[in-house]
């Protein structure tokens, strides 16, 4: 077990002021704003966009899979990479390099014109979106004081979560074209943002060659490999929140809605995101007020699960109103914005030189699992039905969650000066 130090959990670290603090905050917000806002455009574009690209009413489901599945793959990919360049070589390099990339892919996603293209460039951008998330959490926990860490999850979550509602918004009033170009443009303002940050105090202390920054051999000791594994599982229905029930909003209300009622899909993805803010809110505030991490991710995992059974299982039955739908991806979306805080866990369950790493690989396969998550929802719809075969998948993933809840951690006043060791110990960061 490593010592901890004795520094206060309410002071910052030495080597940052305030003003550098909150300048870091923002940016890192503004980021995620961005990061957010780019993987969950193709749900708010991808009707329109395939529509324009020719795609027949029949095939637009199967195509949607298609392109959702390019994105994470490229995730996924792209999460191996990200991970070892920020422990390796440093938080911010590996940040510019993922903006320029998704960046630049989303920009060329509004110039596409045919569905192989737009496959090929949502791989791309995927492939660079796969670093924002998981290195920004990373810096804010290394810059913020134990104390204050999750006021810090809270802010980032909120300003992050506005960024899905802003693009469904803007969808509304400009072409889809226009909207890719407009958020492309966006991530290279915030690039040059991210030029005045520095690197964290703990990051350069602990940036030594023998203590193996960035190295996969170091989560495969039994204790972190565990643990990995146990985040993995916790995020999995907010990945299902996120990828399947809101993306495919559109099947999924078709059955538990009245024949022929009238429903408004990008009124469902704002009322949504809307959730996602206040979720956002609520994970940093209910952090701080518990002064407990999983007993928060805990109750955000409760209520999309009960919303969840209730929109699956009983809203078939029920033929539900379009407002009540409405009312149901609200309370969804703010099951889902406890995202940010279960990153901030994942992070907090590693030492510095692995910490970017663990953190963008957990939030990248849990991303990544919307692959096989939605083609195992392909399979099934023929069977069970739309509602049915979701609601399956949800009790699966709800209750491996809840399992590997239980073996977490508690990590909301930790030190995080601290580094992993090859034997699989955990001791204390080395000394300024």
């Amino acid at each position: 077990m490593r010592p901890f130090s004795g520094n206060n959990v309410n002071e910052a670290p030495a080597s940052c002021d305030s003003s550098t603090l909150h300048r870091a905050l923002f940016v890192c917000a503004l980021g995620y704003f961005i990061d957010a806002a780019d993987v969950h455009l193709l749900a708010v574009l991808r009707v329109a966009s395939l529509q324009d690209l020719g795609v027949p009413a029949a095939r637009l489901a199967a195509v949607s899979g298609a392109l959702l599945n390019f994105q994470m793959f490229g995730m996924l990919l792209g999460a191996f990479l990200w991970g070892y360049l920020a422990d390796r070589f440093g938080r911010l390099k590996a940040l510019y390099g993922s903006i320029l990339i998704y960046s630049l892919g989303t920009l060329a996603c509004g110039l596409v014109r045919s569905p192989i293209a737009y496959e090929w460039l949502r791989l791309t951008t995927g492939f660079g979106l796969a670093g924002e998330t998981g290195v920004a959490v990373t810096l804010i926990a290394e810059l913020l004081p134990a104390g204050r860490r999750g006021w810090g999850i809270a802010a980032v979550s909120t300003i992050g979560f506005f960024g899905p509602l802003f693009v469904a918004g803007v969808s509304m009033l400009m072409p889809w074209r226009l909207t890719y170009a407009a958020l492309g443009a966006t991530g290279l303002v915030v690039l040059v943002l991210r030029l005045k940050l520095a690197e964290p105090e703990l990051f350069r202390r602990a940036h030594r060659e023998e203590l193996r920054p960035g190295s996969l051999s170091l989560l495969a000791q039994p204790r972190q490999a565990a643990a990995f594994a146990r985040c993995v599982l916790v995020g999995l229905p907010l990945i299902y929140l996120w990828s399947l029930l809101n993306f495919f909003s559109l099947e999924l209300s078709r059955a538990v809605l009245p024949p022929g009622a009238e429903f408004g899909q990008k009124t469902c993805l704002l009322l949504f995101y809307a959730g996602t803010c206040l979720g956002g809110v609520l994970s940093g505030t209910l952090t701080h007020y518990w002064g407990n991490r999983l007993r928060s991710l805990g109750l955000f995992l409760l209520a999309g699960a009960a919303t969840s059974a209730v929109f699956l299982v009983a809203g078939p039955r029920l033929a539900l109103p379009a407002a009540a739908v409405y009312a149901l991806y609200f309370a969804l979306g703010t099951a889902g914005g406890g995202w940010v805080l279960f990153t901030a866990v994942a992070a907090e369950h590693f030492g510095t030189n692995i910490r970017a790493t663990a953190s963008i690989l957990t939030a990248n396969i849990v991303r990544g699992f919307t692959v096989p998550m939605v083609a195992t929802f392909v399979a099934l719809r023929g069977y069970t039905g739309d509602s049915n075969a979701a609601a399956v998948i949800g009790l699966v993933l709800f209750s491996a969650a809840f399992a590997a809840l239980r073996g977490l951690r508690e990590t909301h006043d930790v030190d995080l000066d601290y580094i992993e060791r090859p034997d699989g110990q955990e001791v204390a960061g080395p000394a300024a």
